[in-house]
């Protein structure tokens, strides 16, 4: 709660002229310094806590100005105001509390020596620090054409903003231009952010969206765009960052259309189809599918990737799309449509491009057409194939094939026929695509993922047997590797296979396995809610250890999903993301399940959650 303004305070005989832009404790710390004292001492002296100026409160920065003897709304006006635990307002825009209180502190050294030279004063006295060089995606002084240098790093905000202290360390240096990095040209994003900065939104397109959320989309955009380029975006030094933001805000600035197709240009020169949305644009999917996923001044930048990606690319029921499952297939390529009706694919073609479903410049994996609209001729097209042809249009070998159908997997649509065509592609196709539902897209396989095959054969069981386990949800880590297509892309994480079912502890899983599974991430919380008693466990003798420990048995895990949710299994019950839900269960105030106020996690109570959607549904 903020302070009254008192009446009564009176300005000091000696002070500091005000600098443009300059920060409220900027200001406070080169006043104190004037008087021969700290800027906390000077707060505790006159009442005005330095945390409070750091923190922007009105009262505390009008009382500095009076005690100044400056304009107060010039106080005001370039100080950030703390609004929550992890936000600051500033300029009428919301950062993000790291993206403008970072714990190195910048600014430009040519401003910095000019100070000394208009003052006349001791460098701790004269150097200012302006607000605008603490905002992460600014990296130039648009006046002298100079690079923003990192002047110190502190990780306590008290003493790194007590900058009259930091300036008196640097200062020598900063005078012999020891620090200047080489001048450059102000680029038309520099002047973008500088300009909606000092005077607020513009008319572009851009000033239509919050700041930080635009300047974010002009980074991520142009480490896309830069694949076009260089094959490493990342490896770009700090230092060189503001081209990136360049390279994105050159097509931002000119609107969604242009967004659009910058991304249909990436994706013609640098993508693959069996790679996947997420291979073709890593960065700007993974922020705005998994970082931002539940920020609303983010959700315009998320549709457009997403419908591009839902306009241009083969996916199928059970892809994911931006942590959502894709529900229905919207667009066939020539190649999945080949796959799904048993049609050769030259042949396939050749019919689509005479009903003028498909452009002819475009190569098969690219040629994209309306499934709906095309789904009457592609009934009508069904081949039945051979087993040797179903199993290649499934990406099966055939030593794979005949396992599955061994094992009562696979099974062909005719029986006691004297043909060999018996295997309907399309149901083929609906297998894999419900092994898939809700699978983790693999870019690579990291350490625990295995195909399915090895992960089999490593612990001498049935391919079949962890199938069932996917089918009947009790395997829940399923990876689809961007670099393969149907089954050779189907990836498990084998030791939640070898617990599940390797026999090392009868029917049973250790607490991590099972809290991983069903993808409870706070492990730590997760065993406090069994140890706890909140759920049940069964003590079991380790066989490799001898010792006695907690497992999660048969009937311990059907008690917990009887009595319990978590973000994943709600994401698989209910198709949507679990940014999604998280963010729809926060706004209808169901919380997670925290008795007490003990955290154990994202695990919310079933009985809420199911009366929420029962009601909203």
């Amino acid at each position: 709660m903020e302070r009254q303004t008192r009446l009564n305070i009176d300005p000091l005989p000696l002070s500091v002229p005000l600098v443009e832009r300059e920060t409220g404790f900027s200001f406070m710390a080169r006043l104190a310094a004037r008087n021969g004292v700290s800027p906390r001492l000077l707060g505790l002296d006159y009442d005005i806590p330095f945390k409070s100026v750091l923190d922007g409160e009105h009262d505390a920065l009008s009382d500095l100005a009076v005690l100044g003897g400056v304009d107060q709304q010039d106080v005001l006006k370039w100080s950030a105001r703390r609004s929550n635990g992890a936000h600051h307002v500033f300029r009428d825009e919301t950062f993000h509390t790291t993206n403008i209180r970072s714990p190195v502190v910048r600014g430009c050294p040519a401003c910095l020596r000019a100070d000394i030279r208009d003052q006349n004063a001791p460098p701790e006295q004269a150097m200012a620090l302006r607000s605008h060089w603490m905002v992460k995606h600014v990296f130039i002084c648009l006046k002298h054409g100079q690079p923003l240098i990192d002047l110190w790093r502190e990780a306590s905000p008290l003493t790194r903003y007590d900058t009259s202290q930091h300036f008196a360390g640097c200062a020598k240096g900063i005078l012999q231009v020891n620090f200047d990095h080489q001048v450059r040209e102000c680029t038309d994003y520099d002047e973008w952010i500088d300009t909606r900065l000092e005077n607020g939104p513009g008319c572009g397109w851009l000033d239509q969206h919050p700041l930080h959320a635009a300047a974010t989309f002009c980074f991520l955009l142009g480490n896309a765009l830069l694949r076009l380029e260089i094959t490493a975006p990342s490896s770009i030094p700090t230092e060189d960052r503001w081209a990136i933001y360049q390279t994105g805000y050159a097509v931002a600035s000119q609107g969604e259309a242009a967004v659009s197709q910058a991304l249909k240009t990436l994706q013609q020169r640098t993508a693959f189809p069996n790679q996947g949305p997420k291979a073709t644009f890593p960065l700007l999917y993974d922020r705005l599918a998994h970082d931002y996923a539940t920020d609303v001044n983010f959700k315009p930048f998320r549709e457009i990737l997403r419908r591009h990606i839902l306009e241009t690319w083969r996916l199928g029921t059970g892809d994911d799309l931006m942590g959502e499952p894709v529900e229905k297939r919207l667009f066939h390529s020539v190649i999945t449509a080949a796959k799904e009706t048993g049609v050769d694919q030259r042949r396939l073609r050749k019919m689509l491009e005479a009903q003028n479903l498909i452009k002819p410049d475009l190569p098969d994996a690219w040629a994209l057409f309306n499934a709906e609209a095309a789904s009457s001729l592609l009934t009508e097209l069904i081949t039945f194939l051979t087993a040797k042809t179903f199993a290649e249009a499934l990406c099966m070998t055939r030593s794979q094939f005949d396992i599955l159908v061994e094992d009562d997997i696979l099974k062909p649509s005719f029986s006691d026929v004297d043909t060999k065509h018996v295997w309907n592609p399309q149901e083929g196709q609906e297998f894999l695509a419900n092994l898939f539902l809700g699978a983790e897209q693999l870019v690579q396989a990291q350490h625990g993922w295995e195909h399915i095959s090895k992960s089999a054969a490593r612990l001498k069981i049935r391919p079949g047997e962890i199938i069932r386990a996917i089918q009947d949800q009790r395997l829940m880590s399923i990876g689809k590797h961007a670099d393969f297509d149907g089954y050779a892309a189907l990836y498990v994480y084998h030791d939640q296979v070898a617990a599940l079912l390797g026999g090392e502890v009868q029917d049973a899983t250790s607490i991590e396995i099972f809290a991983k599974s069903i993808g409870a991430r706070q492990q730590t919380e997760f065993r406090r809610l069994i140890t706890k008693g909140h759920s049940p466990s069964t003590k079991i003798r380790n066989p490799r250890t001898n010792a006695e420990q907690l497992y999660i048995g048969l009937s311990d895990a059907e008690a917990f999903h009887a009595k319990f949710y978590t973000l994943r299994i709600m994401s698989s019950k209910f198709g949507r993301s679990w940014q999604r839900l998280s963010a729809e269960l926060a706004a209808a105030n169901i919380k997670p399940f925290s008795p007490g106020g003990e955290n154990f996690g994202h695990i919310y109570l079933r009985e809420q959650v199911d009366r929420h959607f029962e009601h909203d549904h």
